[in-house]
């Protein structure tokens, strides 16, 4: 059978290899590693079997099964087509003079398109292009010289330590080791030619391991020891499109896929299996790729995808009416492509340029680090499956930093980037249907990197060095848990893990157009459920921690002077976490679930674009996005006991400044941006219907977006102006329990920080429609926390509350509005709506026990909408806070609206002549009079005037002191030096031991007629005695 399988996979590769012979013919003096063949096909396939120490019981009787150690290969059939295919070139040489006219037209129009591309960029500027120095090449007079077609493919098979008990035990120990290694470096050239110096090269190491694994069937199955497996297919790629015509291009798939089933126990119906096993398998493939194409057509372009793929099934248990058992290790490891030192000794897997030529020089570079495993779970059907002890480990690796250029060239120097790392696993899971499932003690560590960075240059160029980049870093996974169906099951897990996809993207497209423009999506997003556990009828308990980072991309830069249409960047960074862990749900059972998660998810970095005197260029749209989106530490029965416990560590970022000029362009320098820092998250929640719900959380988050953006439009047209709607939204609920004839708890301990963009800074100065902003920034937070209801059941709530969020910030322009330029309009909105320390019940006992402290800063400003809804402080008839709405008004009420008619003593006084209609609620201030006090202490009116004394005291009399004679021969009594009286004047007459002043009588009062005319006296009654009676006071009311 052996013999069989071997003419088979012989005949395949034999009839693809004559497929693929057409494809490529070289002549016999040609540039060539010496160590590869002459020819233009080198097809290396090879199958390595390593056999030994596997058992079949039957009946009783263990049959030890023959091993084998060998390879299968393709050598003998392919070394002599490749070497028959050397002499071929020979023949086509009279063809040489047929492709001449084909060729040459390639040439030319490569010559003229980057003429085109210099002339363009000097339309643009005066500056003058750079001076190449072409490379000193001979054109063979053969056609299709360099051309290679490679296959290195290596499918090494390990079947080892492997045990099946059918109606009988067997049992084995095994230790074995397999490698293989392959290397095809490829060496070429085709400058200066037409077709020619083209590679397309496929490096793939797939080992495939089996060993390990124990079934039982009506019998019983064991192994133990370990297996090691090792594959390389590697190569690097060299060859140069230089001068010539579709040449020096590479086409190179990159394959690491180690596969693994190992480890496993598989007990079938009245079975037992049992393994204790270690495995490791590694795969690597292929290398670094150079090429050139400058002053070509179609040449030196290069299509990179290196995949680094394991699969593996390892130190699993799985039952079927039986009974199973595993515990071990797993490890794999992939790498896909490899590195030399590139520009600035940057370690890089693709190099190539397209200077001075027409569509040459670009790449096309999909990179995947990825996994798909299952390690380490327990599943019954009716059956006992158990792991413990088990461990799992990963490494891949694929691609590189790539870099190339198109300087005076055109559609030359482009990049297409999307670097891919996502592990896919489940591990640590217990899983049952009528049975007992437990998954104990699983240790994973992973590790996933795909692609680097990017650089291309596109001075002086027509659409060229552009760069489009998808940089992708997410994980899918499932561990910790234990779910039940009528049954018991466990899970327990603990993890740390290290994902990123690409890193820092550059380009530059001075004096160009059309060129050096940038977009980039990166993307990091961990997508899990751990610490889970769940029963329906039956009981579930998972637990699990993590210590994780998620990084994609690492920001971006584009620098263009004097372009039209070019360095402008699009960027659009997500950190998108969405994770489920330390949650216990039961329906008639008992669920539990904890988990303790450690989480850095990064999107993106600082952006920067240039527009200097350019048309179109240097604009930047920014969108960048951080959504943390998380349940945890929740617990939910129905007619059970569920719980639910967590601790929570989570940054999610997706910040960096935006940051470019438009300074004497026209639409140049323009930053559109829509940063989103945001949060939702369910957290220390308890809930319950005839049972018991317990919920307990510690969350401690930080989510980021965007920052500082900075222009500049001064002298431009359409420059410099900055669009901004600037987002911070926030949805929580935490600490809070429901129950309904039941008992349930929520404690949530929250520490939430939000931030999303930062301040703007631009100018106009000199411009028009230059330099202007406008900026929305919006925060709309809701919270419910702290919020215990129940029903003819019990519940309490326990919240602490630390939110801070803060949106926009201080905008800064300056520029003439008559040109409409400079213009600074910033418009926040900001709505806080909280829900808290709110008790509800009905037949039950509740609590609430709370603490609040949040601070939303919207632009610098508290939102206009704050609406706490709280048992604790706001009624149902109560309104909410508006902060930003000043007081209420309160005008002065009128003089005439005063209750005057109740002071003691007023009907008494000569108030006709006064303005009372003018007096105010306030005392009267009047210039050197002070203000009329004490009208409390008024007696019930004035003494009668019949009572005082015939005649007043004459002013002669008063003693006005040295300054008397100076001022005599003034008669107006109004105008006296009265600041020059005495002060301390006693405050009641000196009548002694009189108690009643004697009768006056009024008749010999003198009339009023017969007083002396003062023309210049005040008319008013009391005008005359004005600053007279100052100090002078009757009952604490003053006179003066």
């Amino acid at each position: 059978m052996q013999t069989w399988a071997k003419r088979g996979i012989q005949t395949a590769l034999v009839t693809g290899g004559l497929l693929m012979l057409g494809t490529g013919i070289a002549s016999a003096n040609e540039k060539v590693d010496p160590d590869t063949p002459a020819g233009p096909l080198d097809l290396t396939a090879s199958i390595p079997v390593d056999i030994g120490d596997n058992a079949v019981a039957v009946a009783g009787q263990q049959v030890d099964l023959p091993g084998h150690q060998g390879e299968i290969s393709t050598k003998p059939v392919t070394d002599p087509i490749n070497k028959a295919a050397a002499p071929l070139g020979k023949a086509t040489a009279p063809l040489s003079k047929a492709t001449a006219p084909a060729t040459a037209p390639l040439n030319k129009a490569a010559s003229m398109a980057s003429q085109a591309g210099s002339t363009l960029g000097k339309s643009a500027s005066k500056a003058p292009a750079q001076e190449r120095v072409a490379p000193a090449t001979q054109q063979s007079s053969e056609p299709f010289q360099g051309n290679k077609v490679v296959g290195n493919v290596a499918v090494p098979i390990q079947i080892t330590g492997n045990a099946i008990g059918v109606l009988g035990h067997a049992e084995v120990d095994s230790d074995h080791s397999q490698s293989y290694a392959h290397n095809t470096d490829v060496s070429t050239s085709g400058a200066g030619g037409g077709l020619a110096g083209n590679v397309v090269a496929l490096d793939w190491a797939l080992p495939v391991q089996i060993s390990g694994n124990a079934g039982g069937l009506f019998g019983s199955g064991k192994t133990s020891g370990s297996a090691e497996q090792s594959t390389a297919t590697t190569g690097t790629i060299e060859t140069d499109g230089t001068n010539g015509g579709l040449a020096g291009n590479v086409v190179s798939p990159q394959f690491a896929t180690p596969v693994q089933v190992s480890g496993n126990a598989l007990g079938w119906f009245l079975g037992h299996a049992e393994t204790d096993f270690d495995s490791e398998s590694e795969a690597e493939s292929g290398g670094y790729i150079i090429t050139h194409g400058d002053q070509g057509a179609g040449a030196g372009n290069v299509v990179g995808a290196p995949i680094a793929l394991p699969v593996r099934v390892a130190n699993d248990a799985v039952s079927w009416g039986g009974d199973a058992d595993a515990s071990g290790g797993s490890e794999t490891e992939a790498i896909a492509g490899g590195t030399t030192p590139g520009m600035k000794n940057i370690p890089a897997f693709i190099q190539t340029d397209g200077d001075e030529s027409f569509l040459s020089g670009n790449i096309v570079d999909p990179q995947g680090a990825l996994l798909a495993s299952v390690t380490g779970t327990a599943a019954a059907w009716i059956g006992n499956s158990v792991t413990e002890d088990t461990s799992s480990e990963a490494e891949m690796q694929a691609g590189g930093f790539a870099s190339t250029s198109g300087q005076n060239a055109a559609g030359s120097g482009n990049i297409a980037d999307l670097p891919v790392a996502l592990p896919v696993e489940v591990f640590g899971v217990g899983g049952t249907w009528i049975g007992n499932a437990h998954a104990k003690g699983h240790e994973n560590a992973t590790s996933a990197t795909a692609g680097e960075g990017t650089y291309s240059n596109g001075d002086g160029s027509m659409l060229s060095a552009n760069t489009v980049t998808g940089q992708v870093a997410s994980t899918v996974e499932a561990f910790g848990i234990g779910g039940s169906w009528i049954g018991n099951a466990s899970g327990n897990a603990t993890e740390e893990k290290n994902v990123q996809s690409g890193q820092y993207n550059g380009t530059r497209g001075n004096d160009a157009a059309g060129s050096g423009n940038l977009v980039q999506v990166p993307v990091a997003g961990p997508v899990e459920i751990f610490g889970v556990g769940g029963s329906w009828i039956g009981q579930g308990y998972g637990t699990a921690e993590e210590t994780k980072r998620v990084k994609a991309g690492g920001g971006g830069s584009t620098d263009d002077d004097n372009g039209f249409l070019a360095a402008n960047l699009v960027s659009a960074p997500l950190s998108v976490p969405a994770q489920v862990f330390g949650v216990g749900g039961t329906w008639i059972g008992n669920g539990h679930g904890a988990a303790t998660a450690d989480t850095i998810s990064e999107a993106g970095g600082d952006v920067k674009a240039n527009g200097k005197k350019g048309t179109g260029s240097g604009n930047i749209g920014f969108v960048p996005v951080s959504l943390p989106a998380q349940v945890h530490g929740v617990g939910a029965s129905w007619i059970g006991n569920g719980s639910g416990t967590s601790e929570n560590l989570t940054d999610s970022l997706a910040v960096g400044d935006a940051s470019t000029t438009g300074k004497g362009g026209s639409v140049a320098g323009n930053i559109i941006q829509v940063p989103a820092g945001a949060a939702a998250t369910v957290f220390g929640v308890g809930a319950s219907w005839i049972g018991t719900g317990h919920g307990d959380a510690t969350n401690d988050v930080v989510s980021a977006a965007g920052g500082d953006s900075k222009t500049n439009g001064d002298g431009g047209s359409i420059a410099g102006n900055v669009l901004s709607a600037q987002a911070l939204p926030i949805a929580q609920v935490f600490g809070d329990a429901a129950s309904l004839t039941a008992v349930a708890t929520g404690t949530g301990y929250n520490t939430t920080d939000v931030a999303s963009g930062g301040d703007i800074t631009t100018s106009g100065e000199g411009g028009a429609i230059s330099g202007d902003i406008f900026d929305v920034p919006v925060a709309a937070v809701a919270q419910v926390f702290g919020v215990a209801a129940s029903v003819g059941g019990v519940a309490h709530a326990v919240a602490d509350n630390d939110t801070v969020g803060t949106v926009g910030g201080q905008t800064t322009t300056a520029g003439s509005t008559d040109a409409l330029s400079g213009l600074n309009e910033q418009h926040p909105l900001g709505v806080l709506v909280q829900v808290y320390d709110l008790p509800l019940e009905l037949l039950a006992e509740v609590s609430t026990t709370v603490s609040n402290m949040t601070d939303i800063s919207v632009a610098g400003e508290e939102p206009q909408i704050n609406l706490p809804i709280t048992g604790a402080e706001l009624p149902a008839t109560g309104l909410p806070s508006l902060p930003s709405t000043s007081g209420l008004p309160v005008g002065m009420a009128k003089a005439s609206q005063l209750p005057t008619t109740g002071l003691p003593g007023l009907g008494s006084l000569p108030v006709s002549g006064l303005p009372l209609t003018a007096l105010t609620a306030s005392p009267l201030e009047v210039s050197h009079l002070g203000a009329l006090e004490g009208l409390s202490g008024l007696g019930g009116g004035l003494p009668d005037v019949s009572s005082l004394p015939v005649s007043l005291p004459t002013t002669g009399g008063l003693p006005l002191g040295s300054r008397a004679a100076e001022r005599a021969d003034l008669p107006q009594v109004n105008t006296l030096p009265v600041e020059l009286l005495p002060t301390d004047l006693p405050s009641a007459l000196p009548i002694g031991d009189t108690q009643v002043l004697p009768a006056v009588d009024a008749g010999s009062l003198a009339p009023a007629g017969e007083l002396p005319a003062l023309p210049q006296l005040d008319s008013s009654p009391l005008g005359s005695f004005q600053g007279v009676l100052d100090g002078v006071s009757v009952n604490d009311f003053n006179l003066g």
